[in-house]
Formats: structure tokens, C-alpha cells, sequence
């Protein structure tokens, strides 16, 4: 299920750290829906997050501090692969359609339109998609508490990114031996840098070759591939098969 949002900003500026305005949107919507069950469930209980999301800027230019829109405007693509919680998101973001929220930099920004838009899905094993927000590889070591990030800068992407998106299919319930034909391949890709609560991190930007069972890749276009999905990270959409 896929949800477009349309926003309107007050000014034409935002800080770089613009998902952390978005994630603090989506708190707020889910905290004042049904006594705030929802927020609880999606933020604070040890539940996966079925969900990633992608903001779209008119042409921006980024600075050390801030983001210049050629608009006073921006738009959000929401995805999951799970019904029930694209229709809380839906009824979160229908409640918070039409009312200004305060941002960073004296911007206001207003949810201005809602739609459900439609889902392209893949056919066959294999599928070229193209990254709508920032692929994230992290590995995270419980020993020394600290994450190592693998864009397709690295040698070894490929051999990260398998693994750590394979354990992440399994963690959602895929077959052991159809995970382990899954793969994925970067065709037309670059590495960015993103910086996300305080830290730059190694991300992948462009056009990605997936392998595997279909729905495998139909779960990954709907719930995004990678790390950090519920973060605004790792939205894919399909290009071609």
C-alpha cells in the first residue's frame, strides 16, 4: 500500500536533518488517533516497522546547515507491504490534513492532500528498481555497540548488502532456502552521505538489479530493501523486469 502526501511550507528552507521533522510528523499523527495505541505499538514496543517512506524536494540545494527548495513544497511517498498498518497510517494523515505544524528554521508546514496511489509489482525473478530514498547497509556490532555503513563506494557492498538484507527476510518470515537465492546487484548507483540524528552516514543512490522469488521482491518494493527503512531510507521503485 502506497500513500502520497502533498505538503505546503511556509518558507522554502529546511535543515538537513529533514527526517527527523518527518518522523516527529508521523509520531504526532499516530499519538492522537485512538488514545494513542498506535504510536505506542509503531514506537515503543520492540516490533519491526513494516514501513518505509521517501520525500520528495523540488530541486534543492543543499548547504552545511540547511536545504533551499525552489518551491514552498514537498511531498512524502509512505509504503508497506502490511495492510493494517497502511490503514492507521491513512487515518493518522487524515486527521492531520489541513493543520500547520511548526518546524525547524521558522518554517510551518501544512498537509495539504492525501491519496492512495497504486503499487507497480514484479512478474518474474528478477526486477530493475530504482532507490526513491537512500539504500542503507548497516551492520551493527552488539559487542562494540557501534554500526559500520557499505555503499557501493566499498568492495565489499555486495557481500554486506546480501547478507544483511537475506537476515532481514528471514527476520520477516521468508523460507530459509528461498531467501538464500536472493541477491542484489547495483547497475547505474553512487554513493551519497546522509546526515540523520547528529551523524553522516554511507548510503547508495540509483538503480539496483534484484533476484530472487517474486515475492520476495514485491515484499522489498512495498516495505523497502536495506537498513533503517522506517527512517526514511531504502524506498525502492520498479523500473523494469
Amino acid at each position: 500500500m502506497k500513500i502520497l502526501l502533498q505538503f505546503k511550507l511556509e518558507n522554502n528552507k529546511l535543515p538537513i536533518d529533514y527526517r527527523r521533522v518527518i518522523l516527529s510528523f508521523f509520531k504526532k499523527a499516530l499519538s492522537e488517533i485512538a488514545d494513542g495505541k498506535y504510536y505506542e505499538k509503531y514506537y515503543f514496543k520492540p516490533e519491526r516497522r513494516n514501513f518505509s517512506f521517501a520525500v520528495n524536494l523540488p530541486n534543492p540545494k543543499f548547504s552545511k546547515s540547511e536545504i533551499t527548495l525552489e518551491e514552498n513544497r514537498f511531498r512524502i511517498t509512505f509504503s508497506t507491504s502490511d495492510k493494517m498498518t497502511g490503514f492507521v497510517f491513512m487515518s493518522a494523515f487524515i486527521k492531520q490534513k489541513g493543520n500547520p505544524l511548526s518546524a525547524p528554521l521558522g518554517n510551518v508546514f501544512t498537509l495539504t492532500n492525501i491519496s492512495q496511489i497504486g503499487d507497480k509489482t514484479a512478474s518474474s525473478s528478477t526486477a530493475l528498481v530504482k532507490m526513491l530514498s537512500p539504500l542503507c547497509i548497516r551492520e551493527h556490532s552488539r559487542e562494540e555497540n557501534k554500526d559500520s555503513y557499505y555503499s557501493v563506494a566499498g568492495d565489499n557492498f555486495e557481500e554486506y548488502a546480501n547478507k544483511i538484507i537475506q537476515k532481514q527476510l528471514i527476520n520477516s518470515g521468508f523460507d530459509n532456502e528461498m531467501v538464500k537465492c536472493f541477491s542484489i546487484q547495483p547497475i547505474n548507483s553512487k554513493k551519497t552521505v546522509v546526515f540523520h540524528y547528529g551523524n553522516y552516514i554511507e548510503c547508495s543512490l540509483g538503480e539496483f538489479v534484484l533476484n530472487g522469488d517474486k515475492a520476495i521482491i514485491n515484499y522489498l518494493l512495498q516495505s523497502g530493501i536495506g537498513s533503517r527503512k522506517s527512517a526514511g531510507f531504502g524506498l525502492p521503485i520498479l523500473i523494469a523486469e
